[in-house]
């Protein structure tokens, strides 16, 4: 099983060992689905509540009590990556080959930062040039994680960033 981030814990929530997680995930992604939390040596652990609150997600841990879940906080929990299938993570962009939707090779991302309004991709293409540009609505056409290729529109990319053909 291949597993990816699902969050930090930053703090305890209530007395029962509840743990504030800081998650990268978008409201639209469904958190009741998880039900096993793995944390950094592979420990699984059930889940036996989740919520989502306004700057992160709760998560109460079978046979996690307060002492054990302070014992969590810095840490960070992963779950099955097929649970966020159909998600474009940070993690998995990173390193991937940039295709224009017409088949050319831009280059490599090098480096992936979220900013809240917008994620920006940094780039490196094949002659050491950079390039940084914003991810906006219609950039990206398709995002292959296993073969680490992201496909964008060309036209598109020119509207945002210093790049001629």
């Amino acid at each position: 099983m291949e597993k990816v981030s699902f969050g930090k814990v930053v703090k305890i929530h209530g007395i029962a060992g509840g743990m504030k997680v800081a998650t990268k995930y978008d409201r639209d992604f469904d958190i009741q689905k998880v039900d096993f939390v793995f944390d950094e040596n592979d420990n699984k652990f059930k889940v036996n509540r989740i919520f989502q609150t306004n700057d992160g997600v709760v998560v109460i841990l079978d046979g996690v009590d307060i002492n054990k879940a302070r014992t969590f906080i810095g840490r960070y929990f992963y779950i099955d990556r097929n649970l966020v299938a159909d998600k474009i993570l940070i993690e998995d962009l990173k390193n991937s080959v940039v295709v224009f939707d017409d088949g050319e090779v831009f280059g490599k991302i090098t480096d992936v930062q979220d900013y809240g309004s917008a994620e920006v991709f940094y780039l490196k293409d094949d002659n050491g040039k950079e390039f940084m540009f914003p991810n906006v609505v219609g950039l990206i056409k398709s995002f292959d994680y296993k073969e680490k290729r992201l496909v964008i529109d060309k036209q598109k990319l020119k509207e945002v960033c210093d790049y001629e053909d």
